[in-house]
Order: C-alpha cells, then sequence, then structure tokens
C-alpha cells in the first residue's frame, strides 16, 4: 500500500489507476532558425558604476578647489552640506484667532535624501536636496545643467557643496569643450578662453612649468640660503597658492570699491572708467590709506584721555604690558552697543561708519591728486569741478601710453601694465567675476616663479660648467 494512505481507514479502490511505463524518448531537431531574443530594454546592464557615491567620494580630495566667493552658511549650516537653494530655517508665531495668544514655531525647507545621476561623471550622487531646488533641477533639465548655469543667482544658490561639484563638472573635457565654444560664439577672444578654460594639454604643460618649485633653495637669495635650510627645504606650493589667491582677492575687491567710489562721486561715467582710473592711482590710493590710518589714531588718541585710559586699565585689570593703543581699542568696543543704539540698527551704524571712512579717504585722495597737480603746473590749484576732466585726461594718457614716446619710461611701462590690468579686469567683471581673477592671478604668479627658477637654475648650470672649462 502507499505510504500517504495506510493511516486511511479500508482499502483503497485502485482500479482505474493507470500505470505508466518508462518509455525511451528521442530528441528532436528543428531545421528553421529559432526566434530571436528580445531583450528588455529597461534591464540594469552588467558592469559599470551603478552604485551611488557621496560627494566626499566623487570631489577630488587632493586638489584646490577656489574658495566660494560669497562664503559659508552662518546662520543654517547643515546647507553648507546639500543643496538648498540658499532657503534657511525661519521664526515667527502660530496666532490664535480667538484669544490672539502667540505660540513660537518655526519653518523648515523640505530636505529630501536623492541619488542624482550627472551625465559628466557618469555616476550617481546621493544629495541632501530641497523639494524646490529638485523642481528646479527638472526644469533645467538635470544635475549638469542645473550647476553649470552661469548668473550670479545660480552661483548664491550653489552653496559650498554645490560649487565644488561645479568645480568638479568644469574639470572633464566634455564640459571643458562646450564652454569653450560657448565662449567662441559670444566672441569672447582666443587668449581669454585659453585662460579660463584651458584644454587638458595646457594643464599638463602648466604642470610642467610648476615642475620648477620643488626645492626652496631655487627661489631663495644667497643671504636666505642658510635659513632656508634650516626649515624645511620642500616648497610649499598649497601655501603659497593660498597666499597669492587671498592677495589677488584683497586686490579685487579694493579696487573694485575704489571704482565704486569714483562712480558715487560723479568723477567717471562708467564702472570701467573707475576700474581703469583706480590702477593708474594706485600709488596715490596706498598713500591716502596711511594717512587714513594716521589720522585714525590720531581719533582714537583724542577720544580717550590718559586718565580714562588709566581707570581702564584698573577697571578690567588690563596686564602693565598692554599697550595705549591696545586699551583705547577695547575702550572704543566698549562704546559700540551705544552707538549701535543712537544709530537705530547695527547696519546703520555700518553704515555711518563706511561714510565716514570713506569721506576721509576722499578727502585725502582729493588733497594728494591737487598736491600732484599744483607741483606739475608750478603752484597752480586745481578746483574742484576741474576733478572730473583731470581724471579723464589721466585715463586717455594710459590709454595712449604704449605710442607715446614722450613720456619717461618708468611711468610708461607703470601706465602700460596698469591699462592691461584694468582690460583684464574689465572682460572677467562680465565672464568670472572675482573667481576668474583669482585664479587667473595666481596662474600668472606661479608662471613667472617658474621661469625664474628656470633661469637661476639655468646660471648655476653656468657657473658650475664653467670652471670645468677652464
Amino acid at each position: 500500500m502507499l505510504s500517504r494512505c495506510q493511516l486511511l481507514p479500508g482499502r483503497p479502490i485502485i482500479h482505474n489507476v493507470v500505470i505508466r511505463t518508462a518509455q525511451s524518448t528521442r530528441r528532436t531537431y528543428a531545421t528553421s532558425d529559432p526566434a530571436p531574443v528580445v531583450k528588455n530594454p529597461l534591464r540594469r546592464k552588467k558592469g559599470g558604476d551603478l552604485g551611488t557615491h557621496l560627494p566626499k567620494h566623487v570631489i577630488p580630495i587632493d586638489s584646490y578647489i577656489p574658495a566660494y566667493p560669497y562664503g559659508d552658511h552662518a546662520l543654517f549650516k547643515q546647507a553648507n552640506r546639500g543643496l538648498y537653494g540658499d532657503q534657511m530655517i525661519h521664526f515667527g508665531n502660530n496666532v490664535s484667532e480667538k484669544t490672539e495668544t502667540k505660540t513660537r514655531r518655526d519653518w523648515k525647507p523640505n530636505v529630501l535624501s536623492k541619488g542624482l545621476y550627472s551625465v559628466a561623471l557618469k555616476k550617481k550622487i546621493k544629495l541632501r536636496i530641497t523639494s524646490r531646488v529638485l523642481k528646479t533641477m527638472d526644469r533645467e533639465g538635470g544635475l549638469d545643467e542645473y550647476l553649470l548655469k552661469d548668473n550670479e543667482h545660480r552661483l548664491k544658490e550653489l552653496g559650498p557643496l554645490g560649487w565644488a561639484l561645479r568645480w568638479t563638472l568644469m574639470q572633464k573635457p566634455e564640459v571643458i569643450d562646450r564652454m569653450r565654444a560657448q565662449a567662441s560664439a559670444l566672441g569672447v577672444d582666443q587668449a581669454t578662453i585659453d585662460a579660463q578654460w584651458p584644454t587638458p594639454r595646457m594643464l599638463n604643460e602648466q604642470r610642467v612649468l610648476q615642475a620648477g618649485f620643488v626645492r626652496a633653495t631655487d627661489l631663495v637669495g644667497e643671504d636666505e640660503h642658510e635659513e632656508a635650510e634650516e626649515g624645511d627645504t620642500e616648497y610649499d606650493i598649497t601655501r603659497l597658492k593660498r597666499r597669492i589667491r587671498e592677495r589677488a582677492r584683497d586686490e579685487y575687491l579694493g579696487i573694485l570699491k575704489t571704482a565704486h567710489r569714483y562712480l558715487a562721486r560723479q568723477h567717471v561715467n562708467s564702472e570701467a572708467e573707475g576700474i581703469k582710473l583706480a590702477f593708474i592711482r594706485t600709488k596715490e590710493h596706498k598713500e591716502a590709506f596711511n594717512r587714513f590710518r594716521m589720522k585714525l589714531g590720531q581719533k582714537l588718541d583724542k577720544q580717550f584721555s590718559p586718565q580714562e585710559i588709566a581707570e581702564a586699565r584698573v577697571r578690567l585689570k588690563l596686564p602693565s604690558e598692554l599697550s595705549d593703543s591696545r586699551v583705547r581699542k577695547i575702550l572704543s568696543n566698549e562704546r559700540k552697543p551705544q552707538e549701535i543704539e543712537e544709530a537705530g540698527s547695527h547696519k546703520a551704524w555700518i553704515d555711518k561708519v563706511n561714510a565716514e571712512e570713506d569721506a576721509i579717504k576722499n578727502a585725502e585722495e582729493d588733497a594728494i591728486t591737487m598736491a600732484q597737480y599744483a607741483e606739475a603746473n608750478g603752484g597752480k590749484e586745481l578746483p574742484e569741478s576741474e576733478l572730473k576732466n583731470h581724471y579723464a585726461k589721466m585715463i586717455e594718457e594710459a590709454e595712449n601710453a604704449a605710442n607715446n614716446e614722450e613720456l619717461d619710461h618708468s611711468r610708461r611701462e607703470f601706465l602700460k601694465a596698469a591699462m592691461a590690468k584694468a582690460d583684464k579686469m574689465i572682460r572677467e567683471r562680465g565672464s568670472g567675476g572675482q573667481g576668474a581673477w583669482v585664479q587667473s592671478a595666481a596662474e600668472n604668479y606661479l608662471r613667472d616663479l617658474a621661469e625664474q627658477a628656470a633661469k637661476q637654475s639655468a646660471k648655476q648650470a653656468a657657473r658650475q660648467a664653467a670652471p670645468r672649462e677652464a
């Protein structure tokens, strides 16, 4: 009896059970071609980069990315680690309709965690992104188009992480070719295109130039040779680049601020003329700034008497070795809250202080200009109403300095260099702005240092070869 039937009561009926015997089967062969296999287009392909990557694994760690021009978020710091589109937390009240009771509350942006695919990087990147930015990204056509859009509002939306991703995208050859084609279609000159969007071949040439920065002994003088041997002999390129970029950024912001002051006082007709005049009068600005600092120190000296300084030392328990100028600054900081309250707000106080400082700087610059005019014209005074015409003549003289052989050689070379920098800054104001100026200044400085190192190496090789020939 079958094992599955042993527990059933009675005997099972098996009259109609058909028992099949094992038969030999033969394999049949088809003479026609089989139907083609249809592949599913949505099926994931084998191989390739199929995972989701965090931004820290996509952005190169060993590369130096230009500083974000708008700085980190100080109030809503989590926006520094995602694409928040300049959104942040807001605070307010829930007000009851009946009793008008106020209850504190806040509104936060709708932050999502999404894996977004980058066509240029060929990777899916996991990002913290707000729903508003995701909607904008869908309209633009994807992550790459959102990051590469070139206008001021979009750059403010990107934040530090978006800026780093944008820089990473712009290192890809296909993105570089696209940017160069767009710039060429807009009529940008080839020199600016090569400086702004260098090809991989140009980058390799720059690396070859930077190979001259291996040792510090190539760049220090004979008197500083012993000091260089005591320290680290390897030349710190990263630190040097940082100093160069900071210096170039300060120069850019200072020239732009001076140009806007000229424009506000109606001494020039446009921002471009203000930039040219600011570069032409660089020495006068430095002298005016030194006079301004001297007057600021004199103002602090008159503001606080020696008796007030002595009382502050006792009241604040300040050390005796602290100078009087530092004590005056401490007392000035103590008076700041009162001055802000009198001004009405912190912004109003800052505007008031900036206006006072600009007035002093303008007065000093005008005094220097009039003194120079009187010296050049036999003591004749320059009326303040003629300052605009005088500055226009200075700009015209600088523009024609290359063809004016009557000028002194040093003055002529200075004006030519000033106009070259002014024209470059005017061009980059319309393209990359501060970032382009800083990057270009760093590259030019490093190229000059490489040439200097190569010349010094050639001189040392010539000196070593001279005794052998003798």
